[in-house]
């Protein structure tokens, strides 16, 4: 019975750019578990399964453009008598006051999408502020840890990214993440597939190609069906074959397997059997003395 390969993965999503050209409200792919599922996806493999999630995914930007916030109308939390509540209303107001329909803020907010369907309403969303400096925003925590439909690897699920407002030509908004996961298969199961290929060619006193080279050549065989001798020669091009060759007589075929080699008349012929295989995949010439004759061939590869 045949054994499962499981394996750890990991990986890097590619850098997400939000600039001056980015169209507020058009919904862009961050990520495709599908796709990265068949990266990971070895060549030989069936029955396979992809399980990953996010571990981190986070937004680094730089934002000139927007208009700045006096610090005084920042929302004053104090941690040791506000509730909860009462911070996230603060925080609230504040957004109502200074977001994207103002000028202040960039909204950026995270979409997913079903098995090819609609893109959903956001389930995540942030804005981002002209912090007269470069700013940091954590994507994954708190935003994410509450979206299973986010964080984990369900290969018909697609992450989209959109914003509302505009960026000016020096902002800039970088997402990156990473991704870690198992994947599971069986290694197919080795099949030997072979075509064929056969014909005639009648070979003179002239050089003549029978057959083409071929790199998955595994048999080959070969009658001379002429009154006369055939020589021939396996190589890359014409001017190798001679009457100096290794010969067939009428009546005689030549048959290689892989590595082996033999005559129905069980005469040599001067043949080299330590380079057969190396003949195998090359062009064959032949030519004869005199008069011409067909040569008929076989070919598996």
């Amino acid at each position: 019975m045949r054994e499962g390969i499981k394996q750890e993965v990991c990986g890097h999503l590619p850098p997400f750019i939000i600039n001056k050209n980015t169209v507020p409200g058009d919904i862009r792919t961050l990520i495709d578990w599908n796709a990265i599922s068949n990266y990971h996806k070895p060549a030989n493999s069936e029955f396979y399964i992809f399980k990953g999630q996010l571990e981190y995914l986070q937004c680094d930007y730089y934002i000139s453009s927007l208009n700045t916030i006096n610090s005084v109308n920042l929302p004053n939390v104090n941690e040791l008598r506000d509730t909860n509540l009462q911070k996230q209303s603060k925080y609230y107001d504040f957004k109502r006051k200074y977001n994207a329909s103002t000028g202040h803020a960039i909204e950026l907010m995270l979409h997913t999408q079903w098995d090819g369907g609609e893109w959903g309403m956001p389930k995540a969303s942030e804005y981002l502020y002209n912090l007269g400096q470069y700013g940091y925003l954590n994507l994954f925590d708190p935003y994410l840890l509450r979206d299973s439909e986010i964080l984990y690897s369900d290969v018909r699920y697609k992450v989209g990214v959109s914003i509302d407002g505009s960026l000016g030509d020096f902002d800039i908004v970088e997402i990156n993440g990473g991704y870690s996961g198992t994947i599971s298969y069986f290694e197919t199961e080795p099949t030997d597939s072979l075509s064929e290929d056969s014909g005639s060619v009648n070979v003179g006193t002239s050089a003549t190609r029978i057959i083409g080279s071929r790199a998955s050549r595994k048999i080959l065989f070969v009658s001379n069906n002429g009154s006369t001798r055939l020589f021939f020669m396996f190589a890359s091009y014409s001017g190798a074959v001679s009457l100096n060759s290794p010969l067939l007589e009428p009546g005689e075929s030549l048959t290689i397997e892989f590595d082996r080699a033999s005559w129905s008349g069980g005469n040599q012929h001067n043949w080299m059997t330590a380079a057969t295989r190396y003949y195998l995949p090359l062009s064959l010439y032949g030519i004869r003395e005199s008069s011409g004759g067909d040569v008929t061939y076989q070919e598996f590869y």
